[in-house]
C-alpha cells in the first residue's frame, strides 16, 4: 500500500521534499512508517528514535490530520492512500 508522508520544520533538512511517498504492507502501522524512513533516510533515524529505540515521544504524528495519540499511538494502523505528517517538537515561549 501506498502512503504519503509529510514532513515539516527542521526535519526536511535531511529528506528529498515535503511530502515522501512510501510503499508499505497491508496492515502496516505508523511505527512500521517510521523504520521506513529511517532506513530510506539513515540520518533521520536519530531524530525519530530514541536510543532505547522507541520513537521518540516529543514527535507529533498524524494520520489524516487526526494525532495518533487520539487513536492508538504508534500502533495506529494505516490505509491505502493514507497521509502521515510528522512534526519535530516546536518550543517557544
Amino acid at each position: 500500500m501506498k502512503v504519503t508522508v509529510k514532513i515539516f520544520f527542521s526535519f526536511k533538512e535531511e529528506v528529498d521534499g515535503d511530502n515522501i511517498l512510501i510503499d508499505l504492507p497491508a496492515g502496516a502501522k505508523v511505527s512500521d512508517a517510521f523504520v521506513n524512513l529511517s532506513r530510506r533516510f539513515p540520518t533521520l533515524s536519530k531524530r525519530l528514535f530514541a536510543p532505547s529505540g522507541e520513537i521518540h515521544r516529543h514527535l507529533s504524528a498524524l494520520v489524516n490530520g487526526t494525532n495518533v495519540t487520539f487513536r492508538q499511538g504508534c500502533n495506529t494502523g494505516l490505509k491505502d492512500g493514507d497521509t502521515l505528517t510528522i512534526l519535530p517538537p516546536v518550543g517557544g515561549g
